[in-house]
């Protein structure tokens, strides 16, 4: 009995187990497929994946622990720009996890906006920056900032709560002033972030996401059953689970019925993905790593180019029935005028004189016949 409860508390003080911890045995904190595929890793035994729930709403800090204590799993030290003596490892830059936390979850980190302070000019990285704090920070619809930032220190507090956010140990960038005041009218006057203007993309990474998935540092598993023959369960296509060719697996394992062209965002890709994959092993595959949102949009623009290509056909045979149809009519009037068809009996003119003659030489004689009568017979 004591052997039993101490074999259940030394198991709820236990911390997780990783399901894949591999991946960050050797990663490269300069290499976003390797650190995506290491913050893939964070796994809890029953799948769920610790890294994908939250990050879009975590501070880079908060990211970057996350990311060590990955590292720390699999009990590993990486070459570090600081001192041996300190004895830590090396990790991303917030400028990388930005990249990582937008194509993990599909959605932009409040803080990816206030990176590279001082690179640009006060003004226009206030407007870059809050254009991505208040909506992921605040949850404050475009066009309003005015009714929440009703004052200059309000102004200024979202700022720096995205510009702390930014920095890996949740400070303000050196050499940071607090502007003038004049600044936040502006910024109020003409209206925020109303303005229409792309996202902002962190330094050093291009305006497009990588097309190719992160690389996995395991190799594939061996297949959890043997492919089963034509009509066979839908799970079939998503054995042989392999990271490096995930949009052509995605593809196969999901197909393109109709519940799967009903989705609309990354995560329902995600999450159909992964409980399909679930259903082919039992369980999430060793080296599986979080669907990117680039392969899953990808998958997701197929399904709305074949919709619009479907509708443009419709449309197509919409124009070519109604242009058929209106020349059509206008043979039928061509030949009814060159070729009209014969006019029946009652129809020709004589037939109309000779009808109306006769008409008016009966009530003639019908009238004389009536005076005739009415004068009585002629005396001799």
């Amino acid at each position: 009995m004591k052997r039993a409860v101490w074999g259940v508390f030394l198991g709820l003080a236990a911390p997780a187990t990783w399901a894949q911890s591999e991946a960050c045995a050797t990663v490269d904190p300069d290499n976003f497929e390797q650190v995506y595929a290491c913050l893939s890793s964070l796994q809890r035994p029953d799948g769920r994946t610790m890294a994908h729930g939250n990050l879009d709403t975590a501070p880079c800090r908060t990211v970057i622990a996350q990311y060590r204590g990955a590292v720390r799993g699999q009990g590993v030290r990486l070459r570090s720009r600081e001192p041996r003596a300190k004895s830590e490892v090396l990790y991303p830059s917030c400028a990388l996890l930005a990249r990582v936390v937008q194509d993990m979850t599909g959605q932009v980190a409040y803080w990816s906006g206030c990176l590279d302070y001082g690179s640009i000019p006060p003004a226009e990285h206030l407007r870059q920056c809050l254009k991505t704090v208040l909506p992921g920070y605040y949850r404050m619809e475009p066009g309003r900032e005015a009714q929440r930032l009703r004052g200059c220190g309000e102004v200024f507090g979202a700022y720096e709560i995205g510009l702390r956010a930014a920095m890996a140990d949740h400070s303000l960038p050196p050499g940071y002033v607090r502007p003038d005041c004049q600044l936040a009218a502006e910024y109020l006057t003409q209206g925020g972030t109303a303005a229409a203007s792309p996202a902002p993309v962190p330094s050093g990474t291009g305006q497009n996401a990588p097309a190719t998935p992160p690389p996995s540092t395991v190799s594939p598993p061996a297949r959890a059953l043997p492919l089963p023959e034509a009509g066979g369960p839908q799970w079939a296509a998503c054995l042989n689970y392999d990271p490096d060719h995930l949009p052509a697996h995605l593809r196969a394992c999901l197909g393109t019925g109709p519940e799967m062209r009903r989705m609309q965002e990354c995560r329902e890709v995600q999450a159909a993905y992964m409980a399909r994959l679930q259903q082919a092993y039992g369980r999430l595959p060793e080296n599986y790593i979080v669907l990117p949102c680039s392969v899953a949009d990808g998958y997701l623009a197929e399904f709305r180019a074949q919709e619009e290509a479907e509708r443009q056909a419709a449309l197509a045979r919409k124009k070519e029935r109604e242009r058929l149809a209106r020349e059509q009519l206008v043979q039928d009037v061509k030949d009814l005028r060159d070729h009209p068809p014969p006019r029946p009996l009652f129809a020709r003119p004589w037939v109309t004189w000779a009808v109306l003659f006769a008409l008016l030489g009966g009530l003639g004689w019908g009238g004389w016949r009536f005076i005739r009568r009415k004068r009585g017979p002629a005396t001799p």
